[in-house]
């Protein structure tokens, strides 16, 4: 669950969210397991959505507890006495705002290892935002017989740079000549779908407070702009897409941020290659010597071997960034700035599961 703005959104959803889910789908499976490929997505979609909805929706209830006036009341002399309330425990004011004005992108996974009608394995994926799903299975004579995420490319790409996205955004709010800016949603986030970010969720007097929170990622200029035009909230999603996957022994299972792709993008690598590359690296210990060179080549370094790193995930990392290249690796742990002094340095987050 890669962050955005701060990391608070998602290593709160990674302690909480997951238990939800969890007793949820327990709950319901114990019930009837017969109707489980209709249970399952239902339990995703409605667990996700209720679990984000608390994160602003406490927030506002706790504001409302130290003072019950309406929101066009508030002032900013008022916000540093509400945040100085209590300190950094979950339920403090500060913690309960940023998880509401912060966000972040999430993907879930939920593993059945025995299928109810066969036997055989089943995974379903919530995916909200532009992480990364990656299933392969390697054999062990070094030949990659299958690649497959959804055709080797991020998971249902939930940002501007799908045309789908950005079709459902123009139908949802039409005749909105901010909505999409630079391939952000009103010229704020990448992102169509994400937990959190309760600026772009709320009715239009709500952002006006939000604005004054400390850290709030959005300009007052732009919630100025949004009173005096059209404004018909919300704009990011908390509904995720839900994919169903076969699965069998001997599959590797990739979860990214989009940030390990983007770097294989910026090496040259072949959008519809990436995928695959990223599982063989995964599984580097099963590829021969010949398809190893031939990624080696690729991607422009060699790679660290396995037995250097035991962690897998840290090691895709470093051989995507860097491998054995020192002077490489010296550049990519340097921040990276634009012309505008903003840091271009996309988090990776990356979570490997071999099904043995």
């Amino acid at each position: 669950m890669p962050g955005h703005y701060d990391g608070m959104v998602s290593e709160y959803a990674s302690k909480n969210l997951m238990k939800e889910v969890d007793r949820r789908i327990t709950a319901v499976i114990a019930e009837d397991l017969t109707t489980l490929y209709d249970i399952i997505p239902t339990c995703l979609v409605h667990t996700i959505q209720e679990f984000d909805a608390t994160l602003h929706q406490t927030m506002i209830e706790k504001m409302h507890a130290l003072d019950s006036k309406s929101w066009n009341e508030w002032t900013k002399d008022d916000i540093p006495h509400f945040l100085e309330m209590g300190g950094m425990n979950e339920d403090d004011p500060y913690p309960i705002m940023r998880r509401a004005c912060a966000g972040s992108t999430a993907l879930i996974a939920v593993v059945f290892l025995t299928r109810y009608h066969t036997g055989e394995p089943d995974m379903w994926v919530a995916s909200l935002g532009d992480s990364e799903g990656c299933e392969s299975c390697l054999l062990s004579m070094g030949q990659c017989v299958t690649s497959s995420l959804l055709d080797c490319h991020p998971l249902n790409n939930l940002n501007l740079h799908n045309p789908a996205e950005v079709q459902r955004l123009q139908e949802e709010h039409p005749d909105e000549d901010d909505l999409i800016i630079d391939y952000r949603t009103k010229g704020s986030l990448g992102v169509t779908r994400a937990l959190g970010d309760a600026i772009l969720k709320v009715p239009i007097d709500l952002p006006k407070v939000f604005r004054m929170m400390w850290g709030c990622p959005v300009h007052p200029d732009k919630t100025d702009r949004w009173g005096q035009q059209r404004h018909t909230p919300p704009y990011i999603s908390s509904t995720p897409s839900i994919t169903h996957f076969s699965i069998q022994k001997g599959d590797i299972l990739v979860f990214s941020s989009d940030g390990l792709r983007s770097s294989l993008t910026e090496k040259g690598v072949p959008d519809h290659e990436i995928g695959k590359m990223i599982v063989s690296i995964t599984g580097m210990d099963l590829l021969d010597a010949e398809a190893l060179i031939s990624y080696e080549k690729a991607i422009g370094h060699s790679f660290i071997p396995s037995v250097d790193i035991d962690n897998v995930a840290d090691r895709v990392i470093r051989n995507v960034l860097f491998g054995m290249d020192n002077h490489r690796m010296a550049r990519e742990t340097m921040a990276k700035m634009n012309s505008r002094g903003q840091y271009l340095r996309d988090d990776i987050s990356l979570f490997v599961v071999h099904l043995t």
